[in-house]
């Protein structure tokens, strides 16, 4: 009978390491003294057979681990992960306690998981990760040195601005083009999305724009221009433009405008009324195979502004009160049409802010020009 048990108990333990053996991770147990008891093939093949050395001799150590995770593992009763590393490589090891029909603590099984692989591909993307961040700081420095500077053009018009991109990256744009000694085009558009996309789509407007040179001067042919240009691109349904093109002739002081489905409406701050420009359009996209632009005029005298926005403004979201309304930038152009362009734009931000309760989800551009 005892023979027979001790041949039942062997066959036990060749089956379990039989299962050991075959497993891919190193498996071995230690006891309270830190001695190797067992060891599967994997570890064996690749360290030696270590089995009654002490656990950290078996891994080329002088010394016991500072945190050794067996001992805690064993004095703790609960399973204890750290990393090691074992020659070039490195593991996740894993010690569990042991227990026996007493529910004593005599050993330890540690699992050693090769994550070598997995701890390259974390720092490869870790190094890709900072050089796309530095990549895209670069690409954000350059999208707002794009944007017009404060100041005055062609003595005849100052600009003030701000752009807030909800990203990193944003897909709003405005520009001032000095076309030539009378003529002076203004502009701002929307792009649908937000980020690289939309970003690099930014960089595609304002080029188009500056090529157009004396064409630029009939704003409906400006935006036909740039809509042929757009569906050259062959970009998917999903994205879409929108711009509003004005140009001021200094010379008969008319200002003559036409949209590109830009649904913010330029508001006009002259001395006696504030209202907005209005001018319906289609946006500039893949879905029309032709559209057709048309020009309105106005005139502008001196001391009249202009201000342009784009719709992060009228689409900052608040959870009572809904979405703001082009009404309420007019309400506020109205109550503060003395302050000055940048006092001005600082009140619409804030008031937009203050609305959303910070969450702005949307890009927030906003340029003001004043006919001097």
């Amino acid at each position: 009978m005892k023979k027979k048990l001790k041949l039942q108990l062997e066959k036990q333990r060749k089956f379990y390491e039989d299962i050991l053996s075959g497993m891919k991770d190193w498996v071995r147990v230690i006891d309270k003294s830190n001695k190797v008891l067992f060891l599967n093939e994997p570890m064996k093949k690749e360290v030696g057979d270590t089995t009654g050395q002490q656990c950290f001799k078996a891994l080329n150590k002088t010394e016991p681990c500072e945190n050794c995770i067996t001992n805690r593992a064993i004095f703790q009763g609960k399973s204890i992960a750290k990393e090691e590393v074992v020659g070039d490589r490195i593991f996740s090891v894993v010690s569990s306690p042991i227990y026996d029909e007493d529910h004593n603590i005599q050993y330890a099984v540690e699992v050693f998981r090769d994550i070598t692989e997995k701890r390259a591909m974390e720092q490869l993307i870790l190094e890709q990760n900072t050089k796309m961040k530095k990549d895209l700081n670069f690409a954000k420095q350059l999208q707002h040195k794009i944007l017009p500077e404060n100041r005055i053009y062609n003595n005849t018009l100052r600009i003030a601005s701000t752009y807030i991109p909800c990203e990193l990256l944003g897909g709003d744009v405005y520009d001032v083009i000095e076309i030539n000694e009378n003529y002076i085009g203004m502009y701002i558009a929307d792009v649908s999305g937000h980020g690289v996309t939309s970003s690099m789509m930014t960089m595609f407007i304002r080029q188009t724009l500056k090529n157009v040179e004396e064409k630029a001067i009939d704003p409906a042919v400006t935006l036909r221009y740039l809509y042929h240009r757009y569906r050259e691109l062959n970009i998917d349904d999903q994205y879409y433009i929108t711009v509003f093109y004005g140009v001021y002739d200094k010379l008969h002081k008319r200002f003559s405008y036409a949209n590109a489905g830009h649904n913010c409406m330029p508001v006009i701050l002259r001395q006696e009324w504030v209202e907005e420009v209005y001018m319906p359009g289609f946006p500039i996209c893949t879905v029309f195979d032709d559209v057709q632009y048309e020009s309105q005029v106005l005139t502008l005298y001196p001391g009249d502004r202009l201000l342009f926005y784009t719709d992060g403004i009228v689409e900052a979201f608040h959870q009572d009160r809904g979405f703001y309304q082009n009404d309420r930038v007019l309400e506020l152009c109205r109550k503060y049409q003395q302050e000055d362009m940048e006092k001005l734009i600082e009140i619409i931000i804030t008031d937009v802010q203050d609305f959303a309760e910070g969450e702005i989800k949307d890009d927030i551009a906003i340029m003001m020009a004043e006919i001097l």
